[in-house]
């Protein structure tokens, strides 16, 4: 139950309330738990697979010169962070891990595909600078 006293924490205690009646005997071990549905703990890693989801998206339809190296990037090294994280905190949250850990592969692979392609286009590439229009003809 929440200890807030706003809006929306009245809301989620209502919820809560009203869905304890229907929750069959077999579930309350997961319904009662520290790290269950009754918390944020079940519900952030929840929605998080939906990153995956967007991530394994881009893995098959996306061409690599449009995905973001930054985003990747940013969301690999989160990732990495949150999987750490998630076996410190008290209760540990597995659900956690295993979406950290899905987003941190799935990313990965994501900026290496970017930057196999990047590596691949500079190979054949001539740069001609736009303010030097004298071209050498010089291979480095």
């Amino acid at each position: 139950m929440s200890k807030g006293t706003g809006p929306l924490s009245k809301l989620y205690n209502v919820i809560i309330l009203s869905v304890d009646k229907f929750v069959p005997k077999s579930a309350q071990p997961l319904w009662q738990s520290p790290a269950g549905p009754r918390t944020v703990f079940f519900w952030a890693p929840l929605f998080k697979w939906g990153l995956v989801a967007a991530g394994l998206g881009d893995t098959l339809s996306r061409p690599a010169q449009n995905i973001s190296l930054n985003q990747c990037g940013s969301l690999a090294v989160t990732g990495l962070i949150w999987s750490r994280y998630s076996v410190v905190i008290i209760p540990k949250n597995y659900s956690l891990l295993a979406v950290n850990i899905a987003v941190f592969f799935i990313q990965s692979f994501l900026v290496v595909k970017h930057l196999r392609w990047r590596n691949e286009k500079t190979k054949n590439m001539v740069y001609k600078h736009p303010y030097y229009p004298i071209w050498s003809g010089d291979d480095w």
